[in-house]
């Protein structure tokens, strides 16, 4: 066999082994995958700061979380004053996710944003809690690129909320 031949065997050789390579890491779950980080995680609720962010213990540390694709109302702040329906949005969420509370949360593309806050989903005994304060309109569907995960559930949840007049969307609530 030549050596020209020979390079070219050994070439195909090895791009068939990356190939094979990509193939396995492409199909593996990202869960599996050398480095990657999980797509979900459970943490318990430590307590909650306003209608879109908790505290949680996550893997052991306290952890910052703000809720992916949901804009709630701000709370009062030292020297800010507060939106209209933004306690209303924070008593909700903290009947939703009492102290203690076992959740599972869902990541998107970015995991934190530029507050070094985690960013994710809230699931509690099943329930999409980001799309239920949507819904009840405590708060509303907001897109942040690029993660749009639950954006599009959320928006259909918020246009239910406008029809049905409720949270934000009441005209009796006064945030006109």
């Amino acid at each position: 066999m030549g050596k020209a031949k020979r390079s070219s065997l050994a070439a195909l050789a090895a791009a068939a082994g990356l190939t094979a390579l990509v193939c396995v890491w492409l199909f593996l779950p990202a869960q599996d995958r050398p480095g990657a980080e999980p797509e979900s995680e459970q943490a318990t609720i430590q307590h909650v700061v306003d209608g879109d962010t908790v505290y949680v213990l996550l893997e052991g540390k306290r952890t910052k979380v703000r809720l992916l694709n949901v804009d709630a109302p701000e709370i009062p702040h030292p020297g800010k004053p507060g939106e209209c329906f933004g306690e209303e949005a924070t008593r909700f969420l903290e009947q939703k996710l009492p102290e203690g509370s076992k959740i599972q949360l869902e990541f998107d593309v970015e995991r934190f944003d530029r507050y070094d806050r985690t960013l994710a989903s809230i699931t509690y005994k099943g329930e999409f809690i980001n799309e239920t304060l949507v819904a009840s309109g405590h708060a509303t569907a907001m897109k942040v690129n690029p993660n749009v995960k639950f954006y599009e559930s959320l928006r259909s949840a918020q246009k239910k909320a406008e029809r049905a007049k409720v949270g934000l969307f009441d005209p009796a609530n006064g945030c006109s």
